[in-house]
């Protein structure tokens, strides 16, 4: 291809992409329906709510979830400049794209998985805290508010808030509504049974004490077989890390001591290689990815907006 020829062709997609625009411009409502599709798949692909709850359950809920994503893809396409830059193949280029992007996300699951052990302990401390209280007081008001003011530090700021939002509605939200906002904003499996005892308490008429009590002996074990799972864990996450972070380093060790030895995967016949044994690494890393993932609790959620 000439160089006229290279310096045309942008121009003459640009002008093609600009008579599609033109074609499917004259009818509003396709161009809407298209750019809702668009939009729909743009954030099933960049899994916004799964980011957004994982920024939540970081405790990083003052970070803009668009803010993280951006963050998050210009840090793997400079990664993956970079190795271009360093490399000149295009394989490895997107390789390092999609290693940078999942190291970043691994990071912040990891932190998230630390602070959810961190409140799941305070919560379960609560729980004890809160029955005790609650068998003496005998009103769920007041052990939210012992639980706010001298509860475990992890968990003071959830009870706060959900007294906080009674306290500024006048009377108009109740206990059940405001604890309900607060599980639907943090999504953990632990409140939300939290919630669920208190949900049943004030519109039901439940005992409350013994919900709290079953729900401590429960999470109790639960945290345990978790703590168990966890160092099981340990050595598959150590092997997928390794996996993703070693062969970038050989390779750089390799072109910066030996780089007539890449030469030969700057062929077609060696990028053909070259990709067959990155899709052998992308399987081999995924099945490692999956044996690591830690094990999801279920979420258990009691819809009683509508009954009052």
């Amino acid at each position: 291809m000439s160089e006229r020829a290279a310096a045309l062709l942008p121009i003459a997609f640009v002008g093609a992409g600009l008579c599609l625009l033109a074609l499917v411009a004259s009818t509003r409502g396709e161009v809407a329906h298209i750019w809702r599709w668009l939009r729909r798949s743009l954030r099933r692909s960049l899994r916004i709510e799964a980011a957004q709850n994982a920024l939540v359950q970081a405790n990083l809920e003052w970070v803009p979830v668009r803010l993280w994503i951006t963050a998050r893809l210009g840090a793997a396409l400079v990664a993956g400049a970079a190795t271009f830059a360093l490399f000149r193949l295009w394989l490895l280029a997107g390789l390092t794209v999609l290693a940078v992007y999942q190291l970043a996300g691994g990071a912040l699951e990891r932190r998230c998985r630390r602070r959810q052990l961190a409140r799941h302990r305070a919560l379960l401390e609560a729980v004890r805290y809160g029955s005790a209280v609650m068998s003496r007081a005998g009103n769920a008001v007041q052990m939210l508010a012992a639980l706010a003011d001298h509860g475990p530090w992890e968990a003071r700021r959830l009870f706060a808030e959900v007294l906080d939002t009674v306290h500024q509605s006048a009377g108009a939200i109740s206990v059940a509504d405001a604890v309900q906002r607060v599980q639907r904003r943090l999504g953990d499996p632990m409140f939300d049974d939290i919630a669920l005892a208190l949900t049943l308490h004030e519109r039901r008429g439940s005992r409350l004490v013994p919900a709290l009590e079953t729900l401590s002996a429960d999470w109790d074990q639960t945290l345990g077989l978790q703590r168990e799972a966890k160092a099981l864990r340990a050595g598959v996450e150590a092997s997928v890390l390794i996996l993703t972070v070693l062969p970038f380093a050989f390779l750089t060790c390799l072109e910066l001591l030996a780089p007539d030895l890449l030469a030969p995967f700057r062929s077609p016949l060696g990028e053909v290689v070259f990709g067959a044994a990155v899709v052998w690494m992308a399987l081999g890393y995924r099945l490692l990815q999956r044996m690591a993932a830690p094990p999801q609790e279920a979420r258990v959620t009691l819809a009683l907006e509508g009954e009052r």
